[in-house]
């Protein structure tokens, strides 16, 4: 039978293995503008419920020059995967077209918020949420 340490010693390399595969893609520039892009949201999100057109417009400027800052970065799951040459290259435009759209739906997100239209606001804070879901789906890799 074994002995107790070579079981523990067994199960933590385990789980340390796991918590280091899982670092690579927590660490990255773009994991940190998305977690950045997450708390604005959910602040954004209420700011539009309650008519804080002001608050919620300078969360947009954040939000947007976040965006272009991901819009350089290489999403982890190209890395994950190997991607390189060509292949790289259009996973790579497609991403940041993905990125262009959700830019422009809060550049008309923002163009709501300054007419004071709450209605257009939310119906722009839908079509955010479906594109984050579509970029989700096509780019975040299960780290």
């Amino acid at each position: 039978m074994l002995s107790k340490k070579v079981l523990v010693s067994g199960l933590l390399l385990s789980v340390s293995g796991l918590t280091f595969a899982n670092q690579s893609c927590d660490d990255t520039a773009l994991h940190e503008d998305m977690s950045m892009l997450k708390t604005e949201m959910k602040s954004l999100a209420f700011d539009v419920k309650k008519e804080n057109f002001t608050s919620a417009d300078e969360r947009i400027d954040t939000i947007i020059s976040v965006l272009k800052e991901a819009r350089e970065e290489t999403p982890y799951l190209f890395e994950e995967k190997g991607l390189s040459g060509d292949k790289l290259a259009a996973r790579q435009a497609d991403y940041q077209s993905v990125i262009d759209d959700t830019i422009a739906a809060f550049m008309a997100l923002d163009g709501a918020l300054e007419a004071e239209d709450s209605s257009k606001a939310k119906t722009m804070l839908g079509e955010i949420g479906n594109l984050r879901k579509k970029g989700h789906r096509a780019f975040k890799s299960d780290c």
